[in-house]
């Protein structure tokens, strides 16, 4: 019977069931080559209604919410499993809780652009200014297979949008280089320097 490419290789069950919840996957860095080639890898989408899918999550939870990796977001290629499932901390909501999305994809976005620093848990010490879309519109499953799609503007859109670039083998730092050949017209807007893309 043909396997579900659909569904988790043996290799990444074995990856994502070797420790309990609670314990933190090792963060994949691109100062090692064998690291740099799964992190520069396009993911695969996932079947949604899989306990390993679960325990994968709470996994991930505990590596960005660990003191040696912590961030405002992760994607699953960070950890060593090309899947397309994320976690991005939602600073625009009380208690500003960490939230799972399945499959995610930007199925819109502003041509305003907002400029700022970034940094990522896969690149040590490097933090570089990048220009994201100001405002974009998210579709993504949740564990039970159901599509929703949320519209995410200022920082929690540049989490998403830092996130979903893993998703595709794309770093920060391949996107300023994107960047530098685009022409852009700045506006000023209080205290943030945003841009109009052209």
């Amino acid at each position: 019977m043909e396997k579900n490419e659909n569904q988790f290789t043996e290799a990444e069950l074995q990856l994502i069931n070797a420790f309990d919840s609670d314990v933190p996957f090792r963060v994949l860095q691109t100062t090692d080559e064998t690291d740099l080639k799964i992190l520069q890898s396009q993911s695969s989408e996932i079947v949604t209604k899989s306990l390993d899918l679960a325990h994968l999550i709470q996994r991930m939870y505990a590596t960005v919410t660990n003191e040696n990796s912590k961030g405002v977001g992760i994607a699953a290629p960070q950890i060593g499993i090309n899947r397309q499932v994320i976690l991005v901390q939602r600073v625009d909501k009380e208690d500003r809780p960490f939230e799972f999305y399945i499959n995610p994809r930007i199925i819109w976005q502003s041509e305003i652009l907002r400029v700022g620093d970034e940094g990522c848990l896969s690149i040590p010490n490097v933090y570089q200014p990048v220009k994201r879309s100001l405002v974009v519109t998210i579709e993504f499953e949740n564990l039970d297979g159901a599509i929703h799609s949320e519209t995410v503007e200022g920082y929690v859109a540049v989490i998403f949008q830092h996130e979903i670039d893993h998703l595709n083998g794309i770093l920060f730092t391949d996107r300023i280089q994107f960047e530098s050949e685009l022409n852009y017209i700045e506006a000023f807007k209080k205290n943030e320097l945003f841009y109009l893309s052209k």
